[in-house]
């Protein structure tokens, strides 16, 4: 027989219910009162024309895409190098202070304001290499937003995997760098996966690097080159709410962006779920 809870461990697991729900009700809201508002503005049009008349009118397709853009190549640079830094951390690196004054530097930098972020990334991609307010600079600022949660992540998930087997492969007379490239980088790829989406997630909504180099406040045509400047949904949605003579006539458009930022938000999650479980069952992690 199980022995009775006590009142206390009763009280705890009623709170954490409660607090679990009130987490979830708080999140339904958002999403019901973003639909409320803005599932009426969606339409083709919306999404596949460029806005008109001081933008409020026509659609976020400019938007949409350089937001694309941007994210895209923040993933790209900033994976590579959090994941290659994670993997050192955690495979490679053999002297402990080191390690731990590395580790401290980048949970230092995930505390950093995203504005000092875009400061920096206008000092030194838009001006001192010379990008100017581009789709690569922007990219790159938003890269470096990223490391932290991508380092922590990728070494968190290559440290995750059981030693036996690196141990083991070690033992046959595998290198380093086979084992980590033929056993260890299989078996974290789902979680690095993982921290990729968390990662896209917090990039898509910045709002405060991109003002400095990459936002365009009204360019209703598509980018052609990395090398170009772009509007983006998360200053597109600022600027709608706080600039033009009629805010409130611009009220509908914000909430249908609103509304289309969080789907791509959601459908970057989706692909990323499917890539887990196809990762894991392919590897049956």
């Amino acid at each position: 027989m199980r022995p009775p809870k006590r009142r206390g461990e009763q009280l705890a697991i009623l709170l954490i219910t409660l607090l679990s729900w009130g987490s979830l009700s708080v999140l339904a809201l958002i999403v019901g009162f973003l639909l409320y508002k803005g599932v009426g503005v969606l339409s083709w049009e919306f999404l596949t024309e460029p806005m008109r008349e001081g933008m409020r009118k026509g659609g976020i397709a400019p938007a949409i895409v350089g937001s694309f853009w941007v994210t895209a190549v923040a993933i790209l640079a900033g994976g590579l190098i959090g994941t290659m830094a994670g993997a050192y951390l955690s495979e490679f690196t053999r002297n402990r202070t080191f390690k731990k004054t590395i580790e401290f530097l980048v949970n230092t930098l995930a505390g950093t304001p995203s504005i000092v972020y875009g400061l920096f990334g206008l000092a030194l991609f838009v001006t001192a290499l010379g990008l100017g307010t581009s789709i690569l600079a922007g990219g790159l600022t938003l890269a470096l937003l990223s490391l932290p949660l991508l380092i922590r992540n990728a070494q968190e998930a290559f440290s995750a995997v059981p030693a036996a087997l690196k141990e083991a492969s070690l033992g046959m007379g595998a290198s380093e760098i086979y084992t980590f490239f033929r056993i260890t980088l299989p078996i974290a790829l789902p979680r690095i996966v993982t921290g990729f989406v968390l990662a896209t997630g917090r990039v898509l909504g910045e709002t405060a690097p991109i003002l400095f180099t990459v936002a365009a406040y009204y360019l209703p045509i598509y980018p052609k080159s990395p090398l170009e400047p772009t509007m983006l949904l998360p200053y597109h949605l600022y600027a709608l709410i706080t600039s033009g003579v009629n805010i409130e006539e611009s009220y509908p458009m914000a909430f249908g962006t609103a509304l289309v930022l969080m789907l791509m938000t959601l459908l970057f999650t989706l692909i990323a779920a499917y890539l887990r479980y196809r990762l894991k069952a392919k590897y049956r992690v």
